[in-house]
């Protein structure tokens, strides 16, 4: 994955994880301009999270409910620090209570080292794209164009359309989105679809065909496959974890 360079400021990263000695020089290295924090003791690192600027945290675990309280802890605290979830071995019951406590990313180990620092990197472009106060023409027109995506995302949706709404060609707004985002267009306007379709789901009421179309997809299958991806479950089985 060929990530462009980013300027961001020295962003602090808390790092969880009692095996982080094996891959933490790694780490620091793929992550320059950033100061990573190993912190492997929870109690410690729930200490020093409340008392100091931390800007995301990335939590290995080593039982899922041990997991679920510390990121619930983090979230309570400073609910808009994104916390990224690394697990070994994984399920799809786990990965679906993580990011419905709010984790911004679920990694399952083994993960090579330059996936797991784009990963974060691609959370840090995220935040640098929110609180960055960029008055150029193209930011302003991807605010447009995030605007238009957010109010239409449940319709037919192509690059060249928010192109059109951003007041950018269609290679330039590409470029931007990527940049600035952290992620394709299409990778955005999927997250936002299924992050609906999600809530969606909570009702009986509303069937699989009625949730796909309702979130802009044309047919089940495509839905159901793409909720699988981003949420590594099934729709069914998301369902069905809010039943008693």
């Amino acid at each position: 994955m060929d990530l462009a360079p980013v300027s961001w400021k020295k962003y602090r990263i808390l790092l969880i994880d009692a095996s982080a000695r094996g891959y933490f020089k790694s780490l620091v290295a793929s992550l320059k301009n950033c100061l990573v924090l190993s912190i492997p003791n929870y109690d410690k690192a729930k200490e020093f999270f409340s008392e100091n600027p931390v800007d995301l945290v990335l939590l290995d675990h080593p039982d899922p409910q041990s997991c679920i309280e510390i990121l619930r802890f983090f979230k309570s605290i400073k609910p808009s620090i994104p916390v990224l979830i690394m697990t070994a071995p994984g399920s799809e019951d786990f990965a679906v209570k993580v990011f419905r406590n709010g984790a911004q990313d679920y990694i399952q180990k083994p993960v090579g080292m330059g996936e797991l620092a784009d990963r974060i990197k691609a959370v840090l472009r995220i935040i640098e794209a929110g609180q960055k106060n960029d008055s150029k023409t193209r930011i302003k027109g991807l605010h447009r164009g995030v605007e238009y995506i957010q109010e239409s995302y449940n319709t037919p949706m192509k690059l060249p359309q928010v192109a059109r709404e951003a007041g950018m060609s269609v290679s330039s707004s590409e470029r931007t989105f990527k940049k600035r985002m952290g992620m394709t267009f299409t990778d955005y306007v999927n997250r936002l679809r299924i992050t609906q379709a999600a809530t969606m789901l909570m009702k009986d009421e509303l069937s699989m065909s009625d949730i796909a179309f309702a979130c802009g997809y044309n047919n089940q299958f495509h839905f159901t496959r793409m909720f699988k991806r981003i949420m590594r479950t099934s729709p069914t089985l998301y369902r069905k974890s809010f039943k008693p």
